[in-house]
């Protein structure tokens, strides 16, 4: 999206300052006492102060500063470098502003502590700095605190709330690719390989030429060498639907350190590399998130266009408490020769329910594991409850694998070769309208 300004929602006017106070009080006791005393060393020591103060006084910026802060993109990539600038047009008596990010809630910005000051050239300034979101999601960041001052301090604008922007953080695309192809398609306009020779560009075999056969794929070295026709054929190339679920419903953090990935982490980046991986071959997919805060579910399309949806829908996923993942929770219709892939650390028995009740009606369901793989060590108490779910969740998964549905963990390219060669050698299954 493009850059957006914010702008203050309050405007205090120019007052004067603690240390303004301070001076001419000084001042005028100093002088006081010199002159009462007759001390000319006091004297010398408050005229400083009180031309200071007159100073202050006869230069008082008279013009409200116009402030502003614009974000360079409100929905940037994971990791990606950005730019949060602060413009003040203020008075020419006004000497330098000072501002300081106050919200920088999962960021890495440069400066690290978050604040600037600097000196205003002819009453403007323009200050940049550098932010970098670390997670991805919908958060509101980059509040900011600003106040401008006029000379030696004595007048203050402020301070003044800048509002942070909305920011959707796109999240990281996972590395993903397979050897293998889709089990069944049913489409037309995809690059998987059906099981049945059409029109195609893949080469099948050589037969004998029958009728209704195109002259264009005859084949003349053979029919030459045989004296009679024979055509080349090939597979047909075809597409498939393929229905991506997360579970939002809990994430999982080993805890010890706020780099590493959680298990919603790997499954949103774990969605967005399967989602672009199936549209750039041309095929039809949907996600749905359950679970979480709020649903999440974009119905099966294709194209670049749909891939941005995808992305931009991941990216407001908020995780649920835990309780809301329901059997009936996936709504969009699935055609047959599709493939549900099914995306959850698998803490609660409910997804290998979902996948057992959507593979019962015919459907082709593949359960991807993204637990992250560590247990926390920092509580003993969470440790061994972690390991207690651990091996209840070992012997769910072989129960579900029994019955049929392969589980398989994410590990990026390659994940799902094992698991599709599998479900090629099946027969098409036959899904059930309930």
């Amino acid at each position: 999206m493009p850059a957006r300004t914010l702008r203050p929602h309050t405007d205090t006017g120019w007052r004067l300052t603690p240390s303004f106070l301070r001076a001419a009080l000084l001042a005028v006791v100093l002088i006081g006492a010199a002159v009462g005393f007759g001390r000319p060393d006091l004297l010398v020591l408050g005229t400083p102060l009180l031309i200071i103060t007159v100073w202050t006084l006869a230069a008082r910026p008279r013009v409200i500063p116009r402030v502003s802060g614009t974000v360079s993109t409100t929905s940037p990539a994971e990791g990606s470098t950005q730019a949060w600038t602060l413009r003040v047009d203020a008075d020419e008596n006004a000497e330098q502003f000072a501002a300081y990010v106050a919200d920088r809630r999962g960021l890495t910005m440069t400066p690290s502590s978050g604040a600037v000051a600097e000196p205003l050239e002819q009453g403007h300034a323009l200050e940049t700095m550098r932010w970098r979101p670390d997670r991805w999601g919908t958060h509101q960041i980059l509040s900011t605190r600003l106040a401008v001052f006029g000379p030696w301090g004595g007048h203050r604008y402020g301070t003044v709330h800048i509002p942070g922007p909305v920011v959707a953080t796109l999240p990281d695309t996972a590395a993903f690719d397979a050897k293998r192809a889709l089990p069944h398609p049913q489409g037309l306009v995809g690059v998987n390989r059906s099981n049945t020779k059409a029109e195609g560009t893949e080469f099948a075999d050589i037969r004998q030429f029958q009728v209704g056969d195109r002259l264009r794929n005859i084949h003349w070295p053979v029919s030459a060498r045989t004296g009679t026709l024979h055509v080349r054929t090939s597979f047909a190339e075809q597409d498939t639907e393929v229905l991506i679920v997360l579970d939002a419903s809990a994430d999982f953090s080993s805890g010890e350190d706020d780099s590493t990935a959680s298990s919603l982490d790997l499954g949103v980046r774990a969605s967005a590399g399967l989602a672009a991986y199936f549209l750039r071959r041309g095929d039809r997919v949907g996600i749905e998130a359950v679970g979480g805060m709020r649903p999440v579910r974009v119905p099966v399309g294709m194209g670049s266009l749909h891939r941005r949806r995808i992305i931009d829908c991941l990216a407001g996923i908020e995780r649920g408490v835990g309780t809301g993942f329901q059997t009936a929770a996936v709504r969009t219709r699935f055609r047959p020769g599709g493939v549900l892939l099914l995306i959850s650390p698998l803490l609660s028995p409910m997804p290998l329910a979902l996948a057992a009740k959507l593979a019962q009606r015919g459907m082709t369901v593949v359960v991807i594991d993204c637990f992250p793989g560590e247990v926390p060590t920092e509580d003993p108490g969470l440790a061994v409850a972690t390991r207690l779910r651990l091996l209840e969740r070992d012997r769910e998964i072989r129960a579900i694998e029994r019955l049929g549905v392969p589980v398989t963990q994410w590990r990026g390219p390659g994940s799902l070769d094992p698991v599709l060669s599998r479900l090629s050698a099946r027969p098409l299954p036959r899904v059930v309208q309930r």
